[in-house]
Formats: structure tokens, sequence, C-alpha cells
């Protein structure tokens, strides 16, 4: 008998990364990404073998490291869930009874940052990082993404603009784990009943510094909290839960961090969703504003 067709609930993306969430019928939700007809590079490779090792990891009962199953290009992963973390905080704003998943996403990225060794090994630098870095040595392949790139260079001047290339250097450096790449809030599903994260894994896995993947969560959070306003305390409460998961000291001060992410998503912003000069202006003052810190 054929399965029947998975009715999406929602299906939304970009020209990098397309999703469509259906509801699986034994009960919650298919969640199946997919590369968008720019992306540069295809979803990172991951045996079945490291996969179920990733499955398997215990998390203390406060997140699931959810890999995903390879469709073709695609990943498909089974979760509880039809919402991220980053759905919530731009529908709802901040909220501090997100900070469960927060402290779930850094325990988990500590979790998988431990599971060394790992043969064969994965790409040495994650797949954003190198988009950012292509894009801070003036080889954007789109011209939007390139006109955005001169218009930062020019607001941040020399001296910043080496800084945050040489920042981008060190988020990419040695004394490498097993990251995830790209541990954004979209890609931690939450559902406040239950109070566990759901990370979604495998698409950027790499060797890299733990501060790549720590670095990128808490850049969203410091760009969502610049973005959408909100008691300053109540992010702090997100950004402390999410190192209090993880349960380590940061290798880079905090504004680098951040400044490297927020870097990469202006590109990524420009390169495949839309072009808009005076937003481009926006992030590049925000961006010096951060550097300057």
């Amino acid at each position: 008998m054929t399965a029947p067709a998975r009715v999406p609930v929602e299906a939304f993306g970009t020209a990098l990364l397309r999703t469509t969430i259906s509801v699986a019928g034994q009960g919650g939700f298919v969640w199946t990404r997919s590369p968008g007809p720019l992306a540069p590079a295809p979803f990172s490779p991951m045996t079945p073998e490291l996969a179920a090792r990733i499955a398997a990891l215990d998390v203390n009962g406060v997140a699931r490291l959810a890999p995903g199953e390879s469709r073709g290009e695609s990943r498909v992963y089974h979760v509880a869930g039809e919402e991220s973390v980053a759905d919530h905080l731009l529908r709802d704003g901040v909220r501090t009874d997100l900070a469960p998943a927060l402290h779930g996403l850094g325990a988990a990225l500590a979790a998988l940052h431990a599971l060394t060794p790992v043969v064969p090994l994965p790409p040495t630098t994650s797949r954003g990082l190198t988009r950012l870095d292509d894009w801070l040595r003036d080889r954007a392949p789109q011209a939007w993404a390139a006109q955005a790139g001169a218009i930062l260079r020019d607001r941040l001047g020399p001296a910043r603009w080496d800084r945050l290339r040489d920042w981008t250097a060190r988020a990419a450096g040695v004394d490498t784990v097993l990251a995830h790449g790209a541990p954004g809030l979209g890609s931690v599903v939450f559902d406040p009943a239950s109070g566990i994260a759901e990370v979604l894994v495998g698409e950027d896995l790499c060797a890299a510094p733990r501060q790549t993947d720590l670095g990128w969560a808490m850049g969203e959070l410091v760009e969502l909290s610049w973005q959408l306003g909100g008691d300053p305390r109540d992010w702090q409460r997100l950004t402390d839960a999410l190192l209090e998961g993880y349960g380590h000291d940061l290798d880079m001060e905090w504004n680098h961090l951040a400044a490297v992410r927020i870097a990469l998503h202006l590109h990524d912003y420009t390169a495949y969703v839309g072009w808009n000069r005076a937003e481009c202006e926006r992030y590049a003052g925000f961006l010096g504003f951060l550097i300057d810190l």
C-alpha cells in the first residue's frame, strides 16, 4: 500500500535553504530541509554510523540531538514540535520561558563537542564561515552581496574591517571539536509544554573550534535583541541559559563572536533573499558598534 502524501503545514525558505514542515502519521512533525537553488555547497556528508552516535548522546533530559536522514540532497527530521525558537521570538518577542530551550541547546552542543574522535573527520571549516570568508576576501559570487560587502567595508573603515576578518579566521582556527556548524535558533525545535529542545543537526557538521557554535547562537540572540527590542535583562537571561547549558567559558569575547555571526547574516540576506541598501547601511552601523566595544 502506498503511504499517504504528507500535507505541509508550512513551507518557507530562501535561495540558500528551503524548509517544509508536515504532520507525521505517527504523531509529531517531519521537517524536510533542502539546499536552495543558489546554495554554494551541498549539505555536509554524515555517515549512518555518526548519525547514530549523535542521536544516542545523553543530554540529561533537557535536549535531543536530531540528525537528519538523507533523502537525495535533502535531510529529513522527525521531531515533536512544529515551531522553532526563532519562530517563537519573531512572533512574540523576547520570552523568558524559552530559557529551557537555550539551556538545552547549550547542553546539546557540549555533548556534541565531546564526541571525539570521529573517523572519517568532517570538513574542517563550516559552510557558513566559508561563505563569510569568501565575502570578506571580495570573492562573493552574487552581485548584490558584493555590493553589500563594498558598503560594509567603506562604512567600517580599514581597521574595523581587518578586525572582522581576523575574528572570522579565529572562529575557524585550531583546537577543533566536532561542531554543529550552524546551530541557529531556527534549527532548535521547541514546545514549551515538553521543555525539550530538539536540535536539528548534520547539514553543516564540521571540525571547528567550539566558539564557532556558541558564537552562532549568541550572535543570533544579540541580533534579535537589537531588531526586536524588549527588556535587555530578558535577552540576557536567554544568553545566560545558553552558556549555563554549555558549561564552559568562551574562548573569544562575546562581541567578536556576535560580529562574525551578524556579518554572515548580512551576507546571506543580501546574497539569497534580497537587496536593501538602507538595511545594509543600518547593519554596517551596528557592526561598527559591536567591533568597537
